[in-house]
Formats: C-alpha cells, structure tokens, sequence
C-alpha cells in the first residue's frame, strides 16, 4: 500500500506539473544577425535624358520651360518631380502635352506654392513608346514674379515623387537630366 500511495503521489505530481508549467516565451531578435539582408536592386540598363529649356521673361511675364527627351526607347512609364524658386517663379499651368495619356492629371501640382511638381505618366497601351531625338514632351509655365536679374533653376529631382522611369522590357532606366533657367529681366 506505501508503494501504491508513492506511486500515486508521483502520478499526480507528474500530471499537475505537466499542465502547469509553461516553458518562457522564445525571444527573437528584431534582426537575425546571421542571416545577411537580401537587397534586390537591378542597376540601370540605359538613360533616358531630359533638358529643360532657359528662358527670359520681364516680372509680371509668362515664362514657358519646354520640357524635351532624349533617347527615348520603347518608354512604358515615367515619374518624377520638378523643383524651382518659388521667389522668383509662380506656377501656372501645364499644357503642349507630346504623349499619348498625358494630361493634367499626370501632374501633380498640390505643392506648386512649395516650388515642387509632380510627375506620373504610363503608356496606355502598355507597349512603349519611342520619340525622336529631342521631342518636346510638355511645358511648364510660370509668372516670373522675382526682381529684375533674379534667376531660378527649373530641375529634375526625386523629392518627393521618387524617380522612376521604366521600358517595356520591364528595365529600369537611369534619368540624366540637365535642368533649366528663369532669368527676370
């Protein structure tokens, strides 16, 4: 009988032991210090440039930047922003638009007070389009609002819109631009 109650009292020791012990919790790194971070960046294959025009204009004037490309090869997509003073430029309209899908609403112009415009534009038919050697692809416009002999640079950038430009080989193109000038005369 004193082996049975033994044998019983480590049973039930066994058994309260088993349904209430929970082992700790296993704590992960936020970051596994073995396992290296995979970066899937494909490089560029080619550029796609844009030039944007110098223009003079008196104070109180409209002045119009052309906005033309080169090398533009079976282009699907394209987004980036544009970045001018806003002391000596006042943002108007967009307008001569020399793409298929583009129109005003592939402009973004909510941060035009902050000298910054938007740009997104697709190919609506998905294949890609391909222009000649300097073809105008819109203008920006502007009231040159700065003194006499005050200047802005019109660039091309990546704040905010990030700069994005794609061919219909789905390849990543490098953007190389060379930005414009507004001279108040």
């Amino acid at each position: 009988m004193k082996n049975f109650r033994y044998r019983f009292l480590l049973l039930l020791i066994v058994v309260i032991s088993a349904f209430s012990f929970v082992p700790p919790t296993h704590q992960l790194p936020e970051r596994n210090r073995f396992v290296p971070e995979a970066v899937y960046e494909l490089p560029p294959v080619a550029t796609l440039t844009m030039t944007a025009s110098e223009v003079v204009a008196a104070k109180g004037e409209t002045a119009c930047v052309e906005v033309k490309a080169k090398d533009f090869n079976q282009i699907l997509s394209m987004q980036y922003s544009m970045n001018w003073d806003t002391k000596v430029l006042k943002f108007k309209e967009v307008r001569s638009f020399g793409l298929d899908g583009m129109s005003l609403q592939s402009f973004g112009a909510h941060l035009a007070k902050e000298g910054i415009l938007t740009f997104s534009w697709y190919d609506p038919s998905l294949r890609g389009f391909t222009k000649p050697e300097g073809h105008k692809l819109y203008e920006v416009c502007f009231e040159a609002v700065g003194n006499a002999g005050t200047k802005s640079k019109f660039e091309f950038s990546g704040k905010p819109t990030t700069v994005e430009i794609a061919n219909s080989a789905s390849q990543f193109l490098e953007l190389r631009s060379k930005g414009g000038l507004v001279t108040v005369k």
